[in-house]
């Protein structure tokens, strides 16, 4: 069997030239040449779908078995839409997956087990019609069938089209495996990664970067789409009256992408034993209140119960993804890689040169090492206690009142009043923070130093030191 190839995809474009494809690609034994031979045809009403799903459903076909033992219920869908209809999707399966009641099944309808059930997608413009093998798999912590594709599009890197060709590939018949070889055989061709988990930093930062990138290109597609009054478009606005009011849909895309994949990075690394769909927020460290308030409200407009789907948006996606990573071995690397940095600030960085290259070096998102910070940090400390005779360098106190009385020919900037302190701290460029926590570091050690000689609560003195 001939290695398939990107070009060979590329020739899938309708129904015919997709069952020649798995007939010659993936050995499928679809014999029958008439086409009306090879499947069973459905109208919409059949499987129980409502009128307003089926609309966007040009046709259902369901491919005849082509093995005696074949566990598998095989659909073709075409659809009108320009991107998949996720919701659609889900009320096709949940018309043909077995219920647990067996009164609730339909008389004369098929039905399978979920993990059976393989569909395959047709859909957008007449000369850029797109295919995408799509499969639900149960979700352990309960949420909705988490849905996993074979998919491309233009905008695709080639990295992602190679992967999809090696997840083709695994559909591939054979006709030696048994019902429950071949169930496992092509289910693990739907998964995000190849062979073995995400243990490093690296694996990491590339494959958060691409799933970011999927999520704004598909909250961009929404926007062209959207009525004014349509959930995404409201937080686009609301974005724009409270945030930023020069924000523009692009912009905001970005914004929404990298908020949702960085905070459920950020989630994930506080949270061992994984993330729950439900609570997605709650598990944002609290010592990152802007984030998690800023990815609250994002989510408030949709979830589960709402009106935003995460499968549509590719949200479950970094979930999913996250969730089976090996997070102590990718932090274990980063470590090595970066010893006593925090990996939620500092891993920002290789996110952003992954996930917008451009964008990193318009943004100045460049990492400091830790000890580079410490010595220029330090060196100023040093300064403010040698040249300007502040007893506690960048912790000092004195206000420009009091310097003006020790250091005579000293002058006041102009807007500047006499009781303001003469140690400010400020970073124009404050990117991951690392200054402003080396600084704070410092100040701290000098001021628990001073308190301590004192024999005052140290505890207490912060408290009252920091406004």
């Amino acid at each position: 069997m001939n290695d398939l190839s990107l070009d060979r995809i590329r020739k899938i474009r309708n129904f015919e030239s997709l069952v020649k494809f798995l007939r010659e690609e993936l050995n499928w034994k679809l014999d029958e040449e008439d086409i009306e031979d090879l499947t069973f045809e459905y109208e919409p009403e059949e499987l129980g779908i409502d009128p307003k799903s089926a609309v966007k459903i040009r046709e259902i076909r369901q491919l005849r078995p082509f093995a005696a033992h074949q566990p598998w219920g095989i659909f073709y869908l075409d659809f009108e839409p320009k991107d998949l209809p996720v919701v659609v999707l889900r009320r096709v399966l949940r018309a043909l997956v077995v219920r647990r009641r067996q009164s609730a099944n339909p008389a004369g309808r098929p039905a399978w087990q979920l993990h059976d059930l393989l569909f395959i997608s047709s859909y957008g413009e007449k000369n850029s019609r797109a295919i995408t093998f799509v499969h639900f798999k149960e979700d352990e912590y309960g949420n909705l069938p988490a849905l996993k594709v074979i998919g491309w599009d233009a905008q695709d890197t080639p990295l992602h089209i190679d992967q999809c060709i090696q997840e083709l590939g695994r559909l591939r018949f054979d006709s030696g495996l048994s019902p429950d070889e071949w169930r496992k055989s092509w289910s693990s061709a739907f998964t995000l990664r190849h062979r073995e988990a995400i243990s490093t930093s690296k694996q990491l930062a590339s494959e958060l970067a691409m799933l970011a990138g999927r999520i704004r290109r598909r909250i961009r597609a929404v926007l062209c789409v959207e009525s004014i009054q349509g959930p995404v478009r409201c937080l686009f606005k609301a974005c724009q009256e409270t945030l930023l009011h020069d924000l523009d849909e692009d912009r905001f895309a970005d914004m929404f992408a990298q908020t949702v994949a960085y905070g459920l990075f950020s989630a994930r690394c506080s949270r061992p034993a994984g993330l729950i769909a439900e609570n997605l927020t709650d598990m944002i460290p609290e010592s990152n209140l802007f984030l998690r308030e800023l990815l609250s409200t994002f989510f408030s407009v949709g979830g589960k119960k709402g009106k935003i789907d995460f499968d549509e948006f590719g949200i479950n996606d970094v979930v999913e993804m996250l969730r089976d990573a090996n997070m102590d071995a990718v932090l274990r690397d980063f470590g090595d890689r970066n010893p006593h940095e925090d990996p939620v600030i500092h891993f920002y960085e290789g996110f952003l040169k992954q996930y917008d290259a451009d964008q990193k070096i318009r943004r100045g998102a460049f990492y400091t090492p830790r000890p580079v910070v410490s010595f220029i940090v330090r060196s100023v400390h040093e300064i403010l206690r040698k040249d300007f005779g502040l007893k506690y360098g960048l912790a000092d106190t004195t206000t420009w009142g009091e310097m003006l009385i020790q250091h005579k020919d000293m002058k006041i900037p102009e807007r500047i009043s006499k009781d303001m302190p003469f140690v400010q701290i400020l970073d124009p460029a404050v990117g991951t923070g690392t200054f402003l926590v080396e600084v704070i570091d410092l100040i701290y050690m000098t001021m628990a130093e001073k308190w301590d000689n004192e024999g005052k609560d140290v505890k207490e003195c912060w408290n009252d030191y920091v406004p």
